[in-house]
């Protein structure tokens, strides 16, 4: 049984229990930098970092199993394992790990070389749990309501996020030739841009739904939760330096109908 003493060393102020400490916690991360043992770790030190890895690597597959399939086998431990010997986890919590490793991808640039629309890929598939288990501030209720939307200041789905990507993340799968064989393509995969509004509905099912542009900014002026339909209306029209009043608003009635089948919009905020 390991008994420490009060600091490792005279010229050395950091407790010897510390730095045992230190040492375990570095094999854990990283075993392979160690082909055999370091003779001061207890000999279960290689079991414990095993369980790790398998831990972290299940909750990853199940959060990333496109792109799991998509980097194969070897590209995918790789990564886990990076992920775990780099990577300075700011929670504890099990749950939260694909929220840990999507930052890792996204802002650390991990030293692997991912093709773009895989890590496109990765954060479109972790938004899928961001949806799942978001808190909003407000319940996700939807109230029923018979006002025209021109006239009202819409309330939308408290869980929604509009998602923007170069890349058509939510038609990628792994068993498609096209995008099976990325890393012998010649050239790059051509990039356009895509818009979703992922949410939850109210089932308590993720959607993903398809936007363009306009639509896109129409509801980013509804997130502000200030303006009537109408008034959002007519601002998108100055700003697209769209002068037809008269059919922009009959126009606008129908998006703003076809939002609320979506459950993107869900009530009203205020009553004219």
């Amino acid at each position: 049984m390991y008994q420490p003493s009060k600091t490792s060393s005279i010229n050395d102020s950091t407790p010897e229990f510390q730095s045992y400490q230190h040492q375990f916690v570095d094999y854990l991360r990283n075993p392979q930098k160690n082909e055999t043992l370091p003779e001061s770790l207890p000999k279960t030190s290689s079991i414990y970092a095993k369980l790790l890895y398998s831990k972290i690597e299940g909750s990853l597959d199940n959060c990333f199993p496109i792109s799991c399939q998509l980097l194969g086998s070897t590209r995918w431990k790789q990564l886990i394992q990076k992920f775990i010997r780099d990577h300075r986890c700011k929670t504890p919590l099990y749950r939260e790990i694909p929220d840990e490793f999507i930052d890792y991808v996204m802002i650390e640039n991990p030293p692997e070389d991912l093709p773009k629309f895989i890590i496109e890929l990765m954060h479109y598939e972790w938004m899928e749990l961001a949806l799942e288990t978001e808190n909003p501030a407000k319940p996700n209720q939807v109230i029923p309501f018979k006002s025209d939307l021109l006239t009202v200041i819409p309330a939308l789905n408290p869980v929604l996020h509009l998602l923007y990507y170069h890349y058509p993340v939510q038609n990628i799968i792994a068993s498609d030739p096209y995008w099976k064989n990325w890393d012998t393509r010649l050239k790059p995969y051509p990039q356009e841009t895509i818009i979703l509004a992922g949410l939850r509905d109210k089932d308590y099912k993720v959607q993903f739904i398809e936007l363009n542009t306009v639509t896109a900014r129409l509801i980013e002026m509804l997130q502000e939760g200030f303006s009537t339909g109408e008034q959002a209306l007519l601002e998108l029209a100055a700003e697209m330096h769209y002068g037809d009043h008269e059919t922009i608003l009959p126009f606008g009635r129908d998006i703003l109908q076809q939002l609320e089948q979506q459950q993107i919009i869900t009530g009203i905020n205020d009553e004219h």
